[in-house]
């Protein structure tokens, strides 16, 4: 019974997967997007081929130029994305090659405004803030939030980490505001504290 549910979920997100299709800039070949996905602009976003995104996913894109057709928010080839995903982009959101996001991962190149004291908050327009880049081969933990950074080439975010700066190539990072606690030593070929 197990394995005629499994199918079953199978084939709804190869169906889920075909009908995104028509909407993406750029859906690679044997990406699956697990129902249910829901984005916002679709128009907007590219996906590599064999990229998995789980189900609950949000890609919301609020390009500048609501007429833009251009790639806004991109995510490489071979890349697993976790459930209940949501991403955020306005102007750039970069994620690479075989890149491993965990369960709950927020990401955005923006922030919304708040300056104007006499319209409320949720009223007021999202913002562009720095563009994001998630290097190939990095690992972001569960429940993390990367906020207009770049997080360099193999590189781990640890679990409940907020990203608020850049983080070098080769290195892990972990707390609220995330800072570098290990670098990979090339010549030793270690992980070494910093």
């Amino acid at each position: 019974m197990e394995r005629f549910f499994l199918n079953i979920s199978k084939l709804i997100n190869k169906f889920s997967s075909f009908l995104w299709s028509f909407s993406f800039l750029k859906l690679g070949s044997k990406s699956t997007l697990c129902y249910p996905f829901s984005a916002v602009n679709a128009k907007n976003i590219s996906v590599g081929r064999n990229t998995y995104i789980r189900s609950r996913a949000w890609f919301v894109v609020q390009p500048d130029d609501k007429m833009s057709n251009e790639e806004i928010l991109s995510i490489g080839s071979n890349t697993y994305i976790g459930r209940n995903a949501h991403i955020v982009a306005v102007k750039s959101v970069q994620i690479a090659d075989d890149v491993l996001f965990a369960d709950n991962v927020f990401v955005t190149d923006s922030y919304h405004g708040f300056e104007q004291a006499d319209i409320p908050i949720k009223n007021q327009k999202v913002k562009f803030k720095s563009e994001v880049f998630i290097g190939e081969q990095s690992w972001v933990g569960e429940n993390v939030c990367v906020i207009a950074s770049k997080i360099g080439k193999h590189c781990i975010v640890g679990a409940n980490s907020v990203v608020t700066s850049d983080i070098p190539d080769y290195s892990i990072a972990v707390g609220s505001p995330a800072r570098v606690i290990k670098k990979y030593n090339c010549e030793t070929q270690n992980w070494e504290i910093v």
